[in-house]
């Protein structure tokens, strides 16, 4: 008599929560203009990071960015 064997199933791998957000991905979660995104990143009140010609914003600085501008009721 044979012993049926188990085959091993794989899951899928967790989706990766990316951190670092290019600009579209950057307006889309603050629900802005792209043109609005750079503008503020040029203007300095909203902190990035380049990688070579890609421009970055950290999540974490677009949470920040979110609070500060949030006026008190």
């Amino acid at each position: 008599m044979s012993v049926p064997c188990k085959k091993s199933v794989r899951s899928a791998p967790a989706p990766i929560q990316a951190r670092m957000l290019n600009v579209k991905q950057a307006a889309e979660y603050l629900g802005a203009t792209v043109s609005f995104v750079r503008h503020e990143e040029w203007a300095k009140r909203l902190p990035s990071v380049t990688f070579g010609k890609r421009l970055m914003v950290d999540q974490r600085y677009l949470d920040q960015y979110i609070e500060a501008a949030k006026v008190p009721a």
